[in-house]
């Protein structure tokens, strides 16, 4: 679903104060200053306003990277 990536990486870029052509697949806290534990609570966020999905802890503790947060907004959004 090519719309939710490009909305994820828009959402992601305003967050962590990044272009969007800094986002990658593999793109995670590593790799922006900015993803940090106030960084995430913000992404989540703005995710779950975005989305109109709510997310439990646990699938929190799973988004490692752009790719997984992507899969787990998928998941959501088809079930």
């Amino acid at each position: 679903m090519p719309e939710i990536e490009n909305k994820l990486k828009e959402i992601m870029s305003l967050v962590f104060e990044v272009p969007t052509t800094e986002i990658t697949d593999d793109t995670n806290p590593d790799d922006l200053d900015n993803w940090d534990s106030i960084g995430t609570i913000n992404l989540i966020t703005a995710l779950e306003d975005e989305f109109d999905i709510e997310f439990e802890e646990e699938e929190i503790l799973e988004m490692l990277n752009f790719q997984l947060i992507k899969i787990n907004i998928e998941e959501k959004l088809e079930a």
